[in-house]
């Protein structure tokens, strides 16, 4: 019997191998296809992570790097006074910039110099509704 610890395939965990999926996520790939160009899985890394801890530390550097690449090309841009970069950084930086999913629910409508109130609104919708329903009443009565 063979008790050689190195039965099965040869691991694909060396230099290259790692550099090729630090340089992924430096370039702003996620994880898992940062796996998929260096030739390996994200069960596989799982595995090395345990019996190397200083893969996660690398991982960090090289996400790092991409974020300050990415802050890099926005503080150009917007310093070449491109108001959607500014606007993104804004977004990013400030909470408050971000999209509201809060609903004002005594929103009023404008049109033309019209101005009506959320209840109005609704009170006018159910009177078409009801208008229409006599309508469709009517046409049943007079074809029947």
């Amino acid at each position: 019997m063979n008790n050689d610890k190195n039965v099965g395939r040869p691991t694909k965990y060396n230099d290259k191998t790692m550099g090729r999926f630090y340089e992924a996520l430096a370039d702003g790939m996620p994880i898992r296809g940062a796996c998929v160009i260096a030739g390996f899985g994200v069960t596989t890394l799982n595995e090395w992570k345990d019996k190397n801890p200083e893969i996660e530390e690398r991982m960090n550097q090289a996400r790092e790097r991409f974020r300050e690449k990415a802050l890099q090309t926005i503080k150009k841009a917007i310093e070449a006074d491109d108001w959607r970069a500014a606007q993104a950084a804004l977004k990013l930086i400030f909470p408050e910039y971000r999209e509201s999913t809060k609903i004002d629910v005594n929103a009023t409508a404008q049109v033309s110099g019209f101005v009506m109130t959320e209840p109005e609104r609704l009170k006018l919708i159910e009177a078409r509704r009801q208008l229409a329903l006599e309508r469709v009443e009517r046409n049943k009565a007079s074809s029947g």
